[in-house]
């Protein structure tokens, strides 16, 4: 199987692997380890580079995935194009439990993860800081065309919503969900934040479906979201996200180019840069 894949499927919560003939790639990065080994899979003909963001055994907590190692290595495969799955709790009542979403705004509620590759230090520290353009994080074009997988698929969903994105891994207080309404969030979750700018850094599109499991707090007792009512809900949404992903991926258009956001010379510094060895391997 070529080693070049076009387009990537990050898998979030629910969806650890793709179906069909699959080669298993260990990308080392300048940035540590990936969250597990990346597939290529053949699917229909199209090779899709798959992710599992939390690790196929769900061993890697929201906050602790290294997404700099993730969206470079994908980017060293020769990825223009990610779609990524997510689960996410609803914070109005027209998101009800059981809703897809392709959130085009994101509210930023996180603390503490590595979130650019352009700090002015480490393997980004040639192209010094830079300010990444943010007012619209999804790529329009790519949620067009998961928007048109949906619709093929014919199953119902919301074409906008904003996602808060909160550390995690606890779920939100009553006062916290109210309080992320207020601030105009649709729906609240763990990972879109910094995994969309990343991508945008590194010159890749990047667009999200989103699947409502819960009302997260709720207001009242018996509506509070719990492990087990995302994990219950989310095992019929993994076949939609398999089938609604895949065939997205398989429909990114021959002539798709993704908006360029920062300069070509910064991107290249950081893809130029050398991986770092493997624990115990030798230099």
């Amino acid at each position: 199987m070529n080693e070049a894949a076009r387009v990537a499927i990050i898998g979030g919560s629910g969806l650890y692997k793709l179906e069909g003939r699959a080669e298993e790639l260990e990308i080392p990065t300048p940035y540590g380890p990936t969250s597990g080994a990346i597939s290529l899979v053949d699917a229909g003909g199209a090779t899709i580079a798959f992710l599992a963001r939390h690790g196929r055994g769900h061993t890697v907590a929201p906050q602790a995935v290294n997404y700099r190692a993730n969206l470079w290595a994908l980017t060293r495969l020769g990825v223009s194009a990610v779609f990524a799955s997510a689960a996410c709790g609803g914070l109005v009542p027209e998101l009800a439990p059981g809703t897809f979403v392709i959130p085009d705004q994101f509210i930023d509620r996180t603390w503490g993860r590595r979130d650019t590759y352009f700090d002015g230090e480490g393997p980004g520290a040639a192209a010094g800081v830079q300010h990444l353009p943010a007012s619209d994080p999804y790529c329009p074009d790519l949620r067009r065309v998961l928007a048109a997988a949906m619709d093929r698929a014919q199953l119902p969903y919301r074409p906008t919503a904003t996602m808060a994105v909160i550390n995690g891994p606890r779920f939100s207080t009553r006062a916290e969900s109210r309080w992320l309404a207020q601030a105009g969030a649709h729906v609240v979750g763990m990972t879109q934040y910094p995994e969309a700018v990343l991508a945008a850094e590194l010159g890749m599109g990047y667009a999200t479906l989103a699947f409502v499991t819960d009302s997260d707090a709720g207001e009242h007792a018996d509506e509070a979201v719990t492990a087990d009512a995302v994990w219950a809900r989310l095992t019929e949404a993994s076949k939609v996200f398999e089938r609604v992903l895949t065939e997205a991926a398989r429909r990114v258009p021959a002539d798709y180019e993704p908006r360029r956001l920062l300069p070509e010379s910064a991107v290249r510094s950081v893809m130029t840069a050398t991986p770092a060895t493997p624990r115990g391997a030798q230099r």
